[in-house]
């Protein structure tokens, strides 16, 4: 397997501290380099409001099992929660794109620290990212 960085995210948080717990509570403005030859692959992303955006967690401790959630005195396994330690650090952020600027995207609702290398953008679709049984109760 072999992950390739198509960018990198500009945010104002240098260190883990720093950031948000999770991206959705962030008002701030990041910026996603897109790397010269991964350009093309912005064609049309002005369409969508919202992207998923999925990044490596560069800082994350790949060693990490079994945590703590900020919500629960109870430890859990990594698997089951949301926390950017775990083997495979790939997270991810629903994220506001407010434009485009040639290979910039600017966006908000990320809570990456600077430098985090940036692995896909997906469009975000409610019709098929919600559960269906979400879906009926919004």
């Amino acid at each position: 397997m072999e992950l390739v960085k198509i960018g990198i995210i500009h945010s104002p948080y240098k260190t883990k501290e720093e950031a948000p717990r999770q991206g959705a509570d962030s008002e701030e403005v990041c910026y996603i380099e897109i790397f010269e030859n991964y350009i093309n692959g912005l064609k049309d992303i002005e369409e969508s409001k919202y992207l998923i955006v999925l990044y490596w967690g560069h800082q994350s401790n790949r060693e990490t099992l079994i945590t703590k959630t900020p919500f629960s005195d109870v430890p859990k396994g990594v698997f089951a929660c949301r926390s950017p330690n775990r083997p495979n650090p790939i997270l991810f952020n629903i994220a506001e794109l407010i434009a485009r600027r040639g290979n910039v995207l600017v966006v908000k609702g990320l809570d990456a620290i600077d430098g985090s290398p940036v692995i896909d953008i997906k469009p975000y679709y409610e019709r098929i990212d919600i559960p269906k049984g979400l879906r009926e109760k919004i």
